[in-house]
């Protein structure tokens, strides 16, 4: 009886530790974008200053004094959750180093054009995306371009508890 109970236990510190695990994942990702987004406006911001006229970068990855751990300038293919690939961060140009629509981008920006997409494979297998417009340094929401079986397996137990699960809009309390 005994070693039941700890077997138990074992299984539900074990469920609870990977899920920790995921989450700060996400935080360090979201961390990560953040510092893109400085960057693009603290460069700006400098050329201004100095009188030079300023552009936003054509890859947000430049001039970065510290890029994410996975960030290689000479990968420009978007990850397709191989598992060679985990961890990668990679900026891909629109189609023909060219500008898209927000239609043709799949994004949700309305009234801007999307230049490429900053692509993060994360350890699970998941590949996520955020639009990226040099025309105005602008990198939109995140989407999820691929989800890791593990994490859809993940996603619909959460779904049956009733918890959200990311991507999901919380329902504002009235």
């Amino acid at each position: 009886m005994v070693v039941v109970i700890i077997g138990i236990l074992m299984s539900v510190a074990a469920k609870k530790m990977i899920t920790a695990a995921q989450e700060a994942e996400i935080a360090a990702e979201d961390a990560s974008i953040e510092i893109l987004r400085s960057n693009l406006i603290n460069n700006y911001s400098k050329e201004l200053v100095q009188g030079i006229a300023p552009e936003f970068a054509d890859d947000p990855f430049e001039n970065l004094n510290n890029v994410p751990y996975g960030y290689d300038r000479r990968q420009n293919n978007k990850p397709l959750g191989n598992v060679n690939s985990n961890d990668t961060w990679v900026f891909v140009q629109g189609p023909n180093g060219g500008n898209q629509t927000a239609e043709e981008a799949g994004t949700t920006a309305n009234d801007s054009s999307t230049t490429g997409f900053i692509y993060h494979q994360r350890k699970d297998g998941t590949v996520v995306k955020w639009p990226y417009n040099s025309a105005n340094g602008v990198i939109d929401k995140k989407e999820i371009e691929r989800i890791s079986p593990l994490k859809q397996k993940q996603d619909i137990e959460k779904i049956k508890r009733g918890e959200i699960i990311e991507g999901q809009k919380v329902r504002e309390l009235r």
